[in-house]
Order: C-alpha cells, then sequence, then structure tokens
C-alpha cells in the first residue's frame, strides 16, 4: 500500500498561515476550509487503501498482476476505461481534481485579503502543479491509444502512467514528465506576436526556459510536417484550419505582417484556443483537450493536419530515444 503525501511538510506551514490570516478576518470561512482540508485528507487515505499496482493477487479464477494491468492498458479502448481500470485510479483522478479545487478555494480567499495577496501566485503554483499531473496523465493515455505506435512503446507509456497513479504528486510533479513539465511551463509565459506567421519569435520565446531535449526533438523532427503543424496550434492558440484561412488571406490580401486584432477581424471570431496567460490554471488542461479533440477527429475523417498534440509527439520522441 502506498501512503498519499496531500501536502509537504513545507506546504502544511505555509497553508496553516495562510488559514490563521483568513480566520482572523473570516473566522467561519476558515473553519469551512480546514473541513475541506480534513476532507481531502480523508480522500487521500481512501486512495492509499487500495491495493499498490505492484502487487499481484488472485480473486476467484482470475489473477490480478501489474503485468496484466499493464497489458490491458495496451489494448483497451479509452472509451469505456472507467469500467475497466482499477477503482484506486478513478478515486486518485477524483482525489487531484479535489485538490485542484481546495487550492483554487485557498487561493480565492487569499486574493479577498490584503494581507494575503501576496501569497496567491504561490498558491496558483501549487494549482498549476497538479494540473500539470492531470495533464501528464491525459497525455500518457492519448498515447497508448493510438493505433500506429508500437507495443514497446506503448507498454514504457503503460508503466510511467502506473506510476502516476501509484503516487498522485507524492513525488515531484517533474518526476511523472520532466520535458512535458518544462513544455507547459514554458507556454504559461509565452504571448504569440504572430506576426509574419512563421512562429520564429515565438520559438525564440520558448527557448529560454525549456528543457535542452526540447531541440533535439526539434532537430529530429525537421521532416515530419505533422510535428510542426500540431507546434504552431500550440504556439499560436490557433487550429490548423484557422492558420491555413489566415495565411491565404495574407497572400491574397499582401500582408506580410499581422497582430492579434487583425487575425479577430479575418476569422470573425474573438477567441480562438484556450489562453492561459493570467488566468485559470485549468484553462491549460483545456486547451490540450481542444488540441487532441481536433486531432483525433482528423485521424478519423482523414483531413489534413496534425493527428497528435505536440506533447504526444514529444513524449512519443523520448519513449524511443529510451530504445535506442
Amino acid at each position: 500500500m502506498t501512503n498519499i503525501v496531500v501536502f509537504t511538510n513545507e506546504e502544511t506551514e505555509f497553508i496553516q498561515s495562510v488559514l490563521e490570516s483568513i480566520k482572523q478576518k473570516k473566522p467561519d470561512e476558515a473553519d469551512y476550509i480546514v473541513k475541506r482540508m480534513m476532507s481531502l485528507q480523508e480522500l487521500a487515505n481512501t486512495v492509499s487503501s487500495y491495493p499498490s499496482f505492484q502487487s499481484t493477487r488472485t480473486i476467484g479464477n482470475s489473477t490480478f498482476s501489474m503485468e496484466s494491468l499493464i497489458e490491458m492498458i495496451c489494448r483497451m479502448d479509452f472509451a469505456d476505461q472507467v469500467m475497466y481500470v482499477p477503482t484506486k485510479v478513478i478515486l486518485g483522478r477524483s482525489y487531484v481534481v479535489a485538490k485542484i479545487n481546495f487550492l483554487l478555494m485557498l487561493k480565492y480567499e487569499s486574493e479577498s485579503i490584503r494581507k494575503l495577496k501576496k501569497h496567491a501566485p504561490r498558491i496558483e503554483e501549487l494549482v498549476t502543479m497538479n494540473i500539470f499531473a492531470l495533464m501528464s496523465e491525459e497525455v500518457y493515455l492519448s498515447l497508448i491509444q493510438e493505433k500506429d505506435i508500437e507495443l514497446e512503446i506503448k507498454t514504457r507509456a503503460a508503466v510511467r502512467l502506473m506510476n502516476i497513479w501509484e503516487y498522485r504528486l507524492s513525488q515531484s510533479a517533474e518526476d511523472y514528465a520532466p520535458m512535458l513539465s518544462s513544455l507547459w511551463k514554458s507556454r504559461k509565459h509565452l504571448t504569440p506576436i504572430y506576426g509574419t506567421m512563421m512562429g520564429m519569435t515565438e520559438m525564440l520565446q520558448m527557448a529560454k526556459n525549456i528543457n535542452p531535449v526540447w531541440f533535439d526533438f526539434i532537430g529530429s523532427s525537421e521532416n515530419d510536417d505533422g510535428v510542426f503543424e500540431a507546434l504552431e496550434e500550440f504556439l499560436f492558440n490557433l487550429t490548423y484550419e484557422e492558420l491555413l484561412q489566415i495565411r491565404e488571406s495574407m497572400k491574397k490580401n499582401n500582408i506580410a505582417c499581422i497582430n492579434k486584432k487583425n487575425i479577430e477581424s479575418l476569422l470573425h471570431i474573438e477567441h480562438f484556443y484556450s489562453t492561459f496567460q493570467a488566468a485559470d490554471p485549468r484553462e491549460m488542461l483545456r486547451f490540450f483537450k481542444q488540441r487532441k479533440k481536433n486531432a483525433v477527429y482528423r485521424e478519423r475523417s482523414r483531413t489534413p493536419g496534425p493527428v497528435k498534440t505536440i506533447e504526444e509527439y514529444i513524449l512519443l520522441f523520448m519513449l524511443k530515444k529510451e530504445l535506442q
């Protein structure tokens, strides 16, 4: 049995200090937050009480082990995953969502009290770390369900997915998928310039803070149009189809450089994919899911454009590299 650590000692000390300040201003609300923190601990204990994925057990005539679970993950249709994955997986995901909601509640309270406003960014960082954990799980699941990926790669992805399921952020978020975490952190602080729509300015902005493995990935993908189409969606917050429309309009109207207002005018819309600059960290997960949904549609309808997200391409590159 693996005991999930809800908060580290340092995080607990920080949260307690925030709660003390809330209690001085809003005692009833502080009591409510304390109760939710207790509920979160109880949920973590419940998840921890379920057998480890590394254990082997026999129920009736069936034997369940880590190997059998990996085999099932690699062949299952994820439309049915709720009914087939272990209960610990479903409860664990609910636990992470509950933890995110608890931290957001703490953030909202901090923003309403002058003395605590300075702590809001640190709380948001804790929220973001948990969002990264959920996103890592989503990327691994997405990659495993791809039909054109060899079983050995899927098996490696499944082993790492089980590690996420087992520990649920008792470890550092970067332990799950350091390259993905680096990518998302870099993108979180990037504001698309658009300009000539070549993406060079955006790429240079990202390069300042990203994991060096990124450059190996880009170098190895120079002949893969799908990778760069997925990257453009990621950089510009625009769908592949919208990018085509914009470039056609630029060419037709002899426009060399554009900005966000120009794009809104060309597309006749105000918003594209979700943006997450100075916004709710949950929008990052939504941004990934939007791009994944479009990629799946293109693959099924056999229409042009990327059939994977940039996250999946990166994870696939990392897993293949391990086999070399």
